[in-house]
């Protein structure tokens, strides 16, 4: 069952085209953005630190899909993106909030 409704802090897997469901977090909109009629969310890609706006029906709840959607993959970017939703999900563009980043 899809949730309608998330928070900025929210963790995620999030769907998008040509890609495997990815390890993200729910961003605030940023200052001045006005909260599109689409219900679409500000997503931030763990691993890649990329962002898109997607709508709640691409989202799936972390907890509940982790043993569904984080599987090992190739793709570059995901096998660090599961390591940060684990243990470094506040992690920002700017680079990362912890000290060492430890590869897997």
């Amino acid at each position: 069952i899809p949730h309608s409704e998330y928070k900025p802090g929210d963790l995620v897997f999030a769907k998008m085209k040509g890609y495997p469901h990815w390890p993200a977090r729910i961003d605030e909109l940023p200052e001045g953005a006005v909260k599109s009629s689409s219900n679409k969310y500000q997503v931030f890609f763990f691993g890649t630190h990329e962002t898109a706006f997607l709508g709640a029906k691409d989202l799936f709840p972390y907890d509940e899909s982790k043993e569904k959607f984080g599987k090992a993959n190739k793709r570059k970017g995901f096998t660090e993106g599961l390591w940060e939703i684990e243990n470094n999900p506040t992690v920002t563009h700017e680079g990362y909030e912890v000290d060492v980043f430890i590869p897997l």
